[in-house]
């Protein structure tokens, strides 16, 4: 978490004498005066909105319409065939959504896709669940040009997106799909904010073993009335995509596909400066 336009603020405050109690403070929100004008000062923030839509595999809804507006072209040639080779492609759509995925988006009853909603600081991360845990599965993955097989045992697909306030309107979402695979280990990990390292400052954390894929992190920005799409090739069989994007049926044999949509927003950046109204003079009324 980034604590360094709060601790900004609080030197500023400190520096012009004033001084402030529990009862002045909103959510993350501080009140400052500076020269004797009020600028409330709020914390850089970034909303995200997910859905993740599920079809039979290859349905042309989210491999057809929907990948017929997406601009792929807004990630690097040599980072998109390296996303390609292990079966995944991203990119951006600019407005409104195909009918037919704007149809599976809003659709009732069983079928309804519930969207979750993030809120954290600029620069923090969202955990997204791709995929529950697998008791057992080999992957084909293609690392720096190699192509191998890998197994895992209970393993899980993730991805880690990062937002960042970028310009002055967009947001940057950094993705690195993640593997978490094996059992349940104990491990002592450093606070936020640790200096010296002392055992106050560590804390206990049960989890498995998380394998990022940082070669394949992709930053989409996203700008008012954009959204993110990540997706897969559903012909690349045993790939990361496959892995990530598709999974049986409830009680059936069938194969589901997923799409992930994410749309972003902020908030926080502070109002412009106001100049200081002119000083006002007492004149006296007008005789009648």
């Amino acid at each position: 978490m980034n604590w360094k336009a709060p601790a900004l603020v609080v030197a500023m405050m400190a520096v012009a004498g004033c001084s402030f109690n529990r009862s002045d403070l909103g959510r993350d929100t501080f009140l400052a005066r500076i020269g004797g004008s009020g600028q409330i000062i709020e914390p850089k923030r970034c909303n995200l909105r997910v859905a993740i839509l599920s079809r039979p595999l290859r349905d042309e809804a989210i491999n057809g319409a929907l990948w017929s507006v997406v601009d792929e072209q807004s990630i690097a040639p040599d980072l998109r065939r390296d996303l390609e080779v292990n079966g995944l492609r991203m990119g951006l759509i600019t407005g409104e959504l195909p009918h037919e995925v704007d149809s599976i988006l809003n659709a009732k009853g069983q079928h309804k896709v519930e969207p979750s909603r993030f809120e954290f600081p600029d620069g923090d991360h969202a955990m997204i669940d791709m995929v529950d845990t697998t008791p057992e599965v080999s992957l084909l993955l293609n690392r720096e040009g190699r192509a191998f097989g890998k197994p895992y045992k209970d393993a899980s697909g993730w991805f880690r997106v990062t937002a960042n306030h970028e310009g002055s309107t967009g947001v940057a979402l950094r993705f690195v799909p993640e593997i978490h695979h094996g059992p349940i280990q104990r491990a002592f990990t450093a606070l936020p904010n640790a200096t010296n390292y002392s055992p106050q400052q560590f804390m206990q954390k049960d989890g498995q073993q998380e394998e990022s894929l940082r070669e394949l992190a992709t930053t989409l920005t996203l700008q008012p009335g954009q959204v993110a799409v990540v997706g897969c090739l559903p012909e690349a069989s045993r790939s990361l995509g496959s892995f990530l994007f598709t999974h049986p049926e409830a009680n059936s044999d069938r194969l589901l596909q997923q799409v992930l949509l994410i749309w972003a927003s902020r908030e926080g950046t502070n109002p412009p400066a106001t100049s200081t109204p002119p000083s006002l003079m007492p004149v006296d009324p007008p005789k009648s």
